[in-house]
């Protein structure tokens, strides 16, 4: 293990590098996870994996405390241009809506030919203005796994607000901590809506209020890293310390050895949390590398692409589990077939739909410049 004091970070113009490697990572994991379920029955997964793999939709808590983190990083970054607020939320919505706008297209399609099921025109009304985590029933909305995108797209409303009140190391902290009993109260609260507890439970967790600890503690990474981390040299060892803690804390969660009396999404906030600053003091070449970081960049897309393409291909799972391979062969031959075929078409519509709308957003950022 080297010790020797190294760069704090290594970044791309503003991209941080670890921060677009955790992005690919969260992306992944929540594949791995989604894989493995969204087949019913559930695909066998192999022993030896089966405890990461069943818990890889911690991977959303990943993404949410990363974006918390960018968020902070934009801020600083363009915080003395004029209409601050106005271009941050410019940004913002021409990086999610085209393509998600073009998903709610193709999952109308899909449920319309593919699984005989239509949506009311309110409940896509309720897409179109990212309003359906509010509503119980329709809360996960019906662009599969898009229920983070309504907690991200009021997370990103609130935000300027936030920011401007908590900016700093110690303030975010007391943010998190005001965040926490918001958290554990929210569960009982809903307790008393008319409505069956299974949706009472998807209700509660697809709510921002649920989830605000790890974006909270996210902003406190950030800022933990601008006083401590940011253009400073650090040894490495302490990355690797961070990094290990981190690891070390996810397994013992998942594990059951440690019980998160904070609520199990704010303990996941931390573990990530942790992680991210690791990365930022040294980004360590077994989690920073060109694939990691290409499956950041096209996250957004692989997020969104592969739960359809997941359950296009159930067919050939079927296939492949009716041979008398090992569950771990079995379970790798899906996973790679899928892989391949949703980085295809998460490149494509990256390409095609993402970098347009990011570049649409840009012009009209500099006509408000120029006005």
């Amino acid at each position: 293990m080297s010790v020797k004091s190294i760069p704090a970070l290594i970044s791309s113009g503003d991209r941080l590098d670890g921060v677009d490697a955790l992005r690919g990572i969260a992306a992944l994991y929540v594949f791995v996870y989604h894989l493995a379920l969204i087949p019913q029955p559930a695909l066998s997964v192999p022993g030896w994996a089966g405890k990461y793999i069943l818990t890889g939709g911690t991977g959303v808590s990943l993404f949410f405390v990363v974006s918390a983190f960018c968020l902070c990083l934009s801020m600083r970054l363009h915080g003395q241009e004029p209409s601050i607020t106005v271009r941050f939320y410019v940004r913002r919505i021409f990086r999610i809506v085209p393509l998600f706008y073009f998903w709610i297209v193709v999952s109308l399609l899909r449920d319309r030919y593919w699984l005989g099921v239509t949506h009311s025109p309110s409940e896509v009304l309720l897409s179109v203005v990212f309003g359906f985590n509010f509503v119980p029933g329709i809360n996960e909305g019906f662009v599969w796994a898009s229920w983070t995108l309504g907690v991200e797209m009021l997370f990103y409303l609130l935000f300027p607000l936030i920011f401007f009140y908590f900016n700093n190391w110690w303030k975010s902290l007391l943010f998190y901590f005001c965040t926490l009993p918001i958290a554990l109260l929210y569960p009982f609260l809903i307790g008393y809506l008319p409505i069956a507890q299974s949706m009472r439970e998807s209700y509660a967790r697809t709510s921002l209020l649920s989830q605000l600890p790890i974006f909270a503690f996210g902003m406190v990474i950030f800022f933990v890293f601008e006083r401590f981390v940011k253009d400073k040299s650090r040894q490495s060892v302490w990355a690797y310390a961070l990094v290990g803690a981190a690891v070390f804390a996810y397994d013992s969660l998942i594990s059951g050895r440690v019980y998160p009396f904070l609520g199990v999404f704010s303990l996941q906030g931390v573990i990530y949390g942790v992680l991210l600053l690791g990365l930022a003091v040294a980004p360590l070449r077994l989690i920073v590398n060109s694939v990691t970081r290409f499956y950041g960049e096209i996250s957004y897309s692989f997020y969104l692409t592969h739960p359809t393409l997941v359950a296009l291909l159930v067919p050939v799972y079927r296939a492949i589990y009716s041979t008398h391979l090992s569950v771990t062969l079995q379970y790798g031959a899906c996973l790679l077939l899928t892989l391949s075929c949703v980085t295809a078409i998460s490149f494509l519509t990256f390409r095609f739909v993402e970098r347009p709308g990011m570049r649409m957003g840009r012009r009209i950022i500099k006509q408000i410049g120029s006005r």
